[in-house]
């Protein structure tokens, strides 16, 4: 079986950066960096710190403006990202020509970025930038107020009952300052808490040797952050169901509904048992939603994965009508996973298949690396994948249903 996944070489620098690396005879140079630290670590009382954090590295990048180091990656028809933030990490990303200069140069600039800034310039500037994002996401604060009664709900007691998403909230961002700023930098963007993933056109030799003399090689104290224990004990929310009409808080007419149901989902079940589950239960809910009834034009599942516990949502945008029995809709659809052995069969057999036709091109392989070094601190192969496929049985999608009980599930709906 073609395996990308275990072909790359794991070094770690004499500053305790973990380098992941597989050489292409490729004419480009791709490369991730992993910051394992993202909303999870922000102070409670300083929610969207880490993502702040984001947007002004790039901005003190040691001796370079930020204008010239954009048309760097552009003039050598390249390309950068420079920070996103999610709940476990941060991430950042270039591409360029394996070219031995430009990669130096390439080092140099994110190196410095990572490891060696001084947070001082355009703080105020991205505060507003960030309040123009939190706006976007959030046109009014109700609906802020609707995420955080979902997550206090069903994650009492755990880290999550008090973060929303990486932006943060208000009285985060507006209070920070650059002393916040540079203290979550120096604790967090150490060399000993960042993984980084190289694919592309130099030797694995060149790469450790370009990076140890790079600012990647800089010594910093610090420690990586540990992947939690399990969440043993899932709440029973107090509160289960909620409807809102948009109407007393928007202006212009509405004539649909959207529906989100949400439980916390146990992060020991076997994640590949999960993703058959998952197929199985989607194309319930389309065939008994949208193709029997009509009542919605998509409707699926998300399951976000916070390393102790897993978030498993189902949601879509319904037809009015369906407000008092899309619920107990949902909940037909999901007792009948455990009697659907042909879509059982038929789903986990395209999901081994598709282990076998695997062709990634080197940014997708790069970035699903990184994921996985977020997530788990290491690289799943494919085989791994492979083998615990092989494991999963149609008695666990009546043990995944168990998961998603009436008792455990908050319903929230906004109608017109």
């Amino acid at each position: 079986m073609y395996d990308p996944y275990a072909d790359f070489v794991k070094h770690v620098l004499a500053n305790g950066l973990e380098v992941h690396s597989v050489s292409w005879d490729r004419p480009w140079i791709g490369m991730e960096i992993v910051v394992h630290s993202g909303g999870r670590e922000d102070p409670v009382t300083i929610p969207g710190l880490a993502h702040f954090v984001e947007h002004t590295v790039s901005q003190n990048i040691p001796n370079r403006e930020f204008d010239p180091v954009k048309e760097f990656f552009e003039v050598c028809g390249g390309r950068a990202e420079f920070g996103s933030t999610s709940y476990l990490s941060t991430r950042y990303k270039f591409s360029i020509p394996a070219d031995l200069a430009t990669f130096r140069e390439a080092l140099d600039i994110f190196g410095s970025m990572l490891l060696q800034a001084k947070i001082k310039k355009d703080v105020e500037r991205e505060r507003k930038v960030i309040m123009r994002e939190f706006n976007q996401r959030y046109p009014f604060l109700d609906k802020l107020e609707w995420d955080m009664g979902i997550r206090r709900e069903l994650f009492k007691g755990h880290r999550l009952e008090t973060w929303n998403r990486p932006l943060g909230r208000p009285e985060g961002f507006l209070s920070i300052t650059e002393t916040d700023l540079q203290g979550f930098y120096d604790q967090h963007y150490v060399p000993a808490n960042m993984s980084l993933v190289f694919i592309g056109g130099l030797s694995i030799d060149q790469v450790i040797a370009e990076l140890e003399r790079s600012p990647f090689g800089t010594k910093k104290d610090g420690r990586r952050n540990a992947i939690p224990q399990l969440l043993s004990c899932l709440p029973i929310p107090a509160e289960q169901t909620k409807t809102v009409k948009l109407s007393d808080h928007v202006s212009f007419k509405v004539d649909q509904t959207e529906y989100k149901a949400t439980w916390a989902f146990p992060a020991h079940f076997p994640n590949q048992a999960c993703r058959v589950f998952d197929q199985v239960l989607c194309k319930i809910l389309f065939d008994e939603i949208r193709e029997q009834r009509g009542l919605a034009y998509s409707i699926g599942t998300d399951y976000a994965d916070f390393q102790d516990v897993y978030e498993y949502v189902i949601g879509g945008r319904i037809c009015p009508e369906a407000t008092l029995y899309i619920d107990d809709l949902v909940r037909k659809c999901i007792e009948m996973v455990p009697t659907r052995r042909d879509m059982f069969d038929r789903k986990l057999k395209s999901l081994k298949q598709k282990c076998l036709m695997i062709d990634l091109a080197g940014q997708g392989l790069a970035g699903n690396s990184a994921a996985d070094l977020a997530s788990d601190h290491r690289i799943i192969p494919m085989q791994e994948v492979w083998d615990e496929l092989h494991k999963v049985t149609f008695e666990q999608m009546s043990e995944a249903t168990s998961f998603l009980g009436s008792d455990h599930q908050y319903t929230f709906i906004t109608c017109p």
